[in-house]
């Protein structure tokens, strides 16, 4: 029999199994064989001696249409995402009214523009959207949803909601997910707004700049986002959940302190059933070389809550990696100082990479735990394993192959976003994908885009043998 595609001569690499040499054979849109090496052949083969083939990496947290609207994203943000190996991603987007209502609009913008897969996740932000959640479970397909701590007070102003998201609100939430017949997860935005709005003005609403104030740097945002206000936030957040029996899908997001990180641990010691999230900045980046360019909040911080982070990434603590990635134009993103400049950078396509360049190649994980954070633990959180984030025999053939020696310079050239800019740009990366598989499709070989817009789709939830299980 000859298949569709054969990835042959490689080396795959799951968490159930291990490193083994072995062939990936794929028909249509899914891995039919799993064999020893030189025993399938395909229509098309693939040589990827001396590599290794994963499970397509999955970014669970983009934001696409922040900026530039959800019909560009798509296409251009999914094109950058094959460069770095990424398969699937997450949409994290708000908005005041109704989904119901609005739904159908989003999906007409991404399903003909996404190269590769991807799934909602919808923030919450009033009692109409509480009441909306089994509408959008049981006919949006949409089980994944975030609760905005940042946004506690400020809604009404910023949204024109007739809620400020206080605890009596977040209560009702989470009875009403818990309640729920399929798994659901919310991921939470941790960020105690009492401590922080003291501390500055608040970047959720607009105010008036102070034209005569002197140049702020990084160090600002670090002042004003302290790490404790995280902390105590992501625990909080989650004894609520507890309280309703909830906290196996609490999924808090972009996790940036060793002391959070430190105190997920304590938590999940105690029995508690909460999945921990960071982003690749938090990994890579310390507070003292970012500028205008690195807004983001929370703020990438200290070199020892970086190595803490690593420590408690390759512990299982943290499970998943995602991005945080926004499209933004360098020229719009740089404001007057670095608090002025607009929060968020493009990402995704530098994930993996970074992950095998500086945990794999540093000697701070293994690859099998590579492939768990950037692919498998994700797709066990979102409730889309193991459809997506494995290689096994039926499921989606979404895989990258992988060259863990070869080095690229970051430049926006290399990557192929909307953005005109990386927040990694110049940093030489070390282990990339030579070539992406897109369900059954080749979408990337070698530099050249291959796939198409159109090729990807929404992933309807729940599906198959589901597990949101922490590793």
């Amino acid at each position: 029999m000859t298949h569709d595609i054969v990835i042959k001569n490689g080396t795959i690499v799951t968490p159930e199994y291990g490193q083994l040499a072995a062939d990936v054979a794929v028909d249509g849109e899914t891995i039919t064989a799993v064999t020893r090496s030189g025993t399938v052949s395909g229509e098309q083969e693939i040589d990827a001696s001396g590599k290794y083939v994963l499970p397509g990496a999955i970014d669970p947290h983009t934001h696409h249409g922040i900026y530039r609207g959800l019909e560009a994203d798509a296409e251009t943000e999914s094109r950058t995402d094959l460069v770095g190996g990424v398969t699937t991603i997450g949409n994290y987007f708000r908005r005041a009214g109704s989904y119901e209502e609005i739904m159908d609009e989003y999906f007409a913008e991404a399903e003909p523009n996404y190269y590769h897969d991807y799934f909602f996740s919808l923030g919450l932000l009033s009692y109409e959207h509480v009441e909306e959640i089994p509408y959008i479970v049981e006919e949006l397909g949409i089980t994944s949803f975030k609760w905005y701590m940042n946004y506690k007070y400020v809604a009404p102003e910023k949204f024109g909601v007739d809620c400020e998201m206080r605890d009596d609100w977040a209560d009702a939430l989470i009875q009403m997910l818990a309640a729920q017949d399929v798994p659901t997860t919310l991921g939470y935005h941790s960020e105690n707004v009492e401590i922080t709005n003291a501390l500055g003005d608040s970047p959720y609403l607009e105010t008036d700049a102070d034209d005569e104030q002197e140049h702020r740097g990084y160090d600002t945002l670090v002042e004003q986002f302290p790490d404790y206000a995280e902390t105590q936030s992501m625990t909080a957040g989650a004894s609520l959940a507890r309280q309703h029996g909830y906290d196996d899908s609490f999924y808090a997001v972009h996790i940036s302190s060793g002391r959070t990180a430190d105190e997920l641990a304590v938590l999940q010691e105690a029995g508690w059933g909460l999945t921990g999230e960071t982003c690749t900045h938090y990994l890579t980046l310390t507070a003292d070389e970012c500028d205008e360019r690195h807004n983001v909040n929370p703020p990438v911080r200290s070199k020892a809550d970086q190595e803490t982070l690593w420590k408690r990434v390759a512990d299982g603590t943290i499970s998943c990696i995602g991005t945080d990635h926004c499209a933004n134009l360098e020229a719009d993103k740089i404001g007057e100082d670095v608090p002025d400049s607009l929060p968020g950078f493009p990402s995704s396509a530098t994930m993996l990479p970074l992950i095998l360049s500086e945990g794999v190649n540093r000697g701070r994980i293994s690859l099998e735990r590579a492939v768990e954070i950037t692919s498998t633990n994700t797709a066990k959180a979102f409730n889309i394993y193991p459809q997506k984030g494995s290689l096994r025999v039926g499921t989606d053939a979404d895989l990258t192959v992988i060259d863990l020696e070869e080095t690229k310079t970051v430049t926006p050239e290399l990557l192929r976003s909307g953005a005109d800019y990386s927040p990694y740009q110049g940093r030489q990366v070390t282990g990339w994908p030579t070539h992406t598989v897109v369900r059954g499709t080749l979408a990337y070989e070698h530099g050249e885009i291959t796939g198409e817009p159109g090729d990807g789709t929404h992933i309807d939830r729940p599906i198959g043998l589901q597990t949101n299980e922490r590793n």
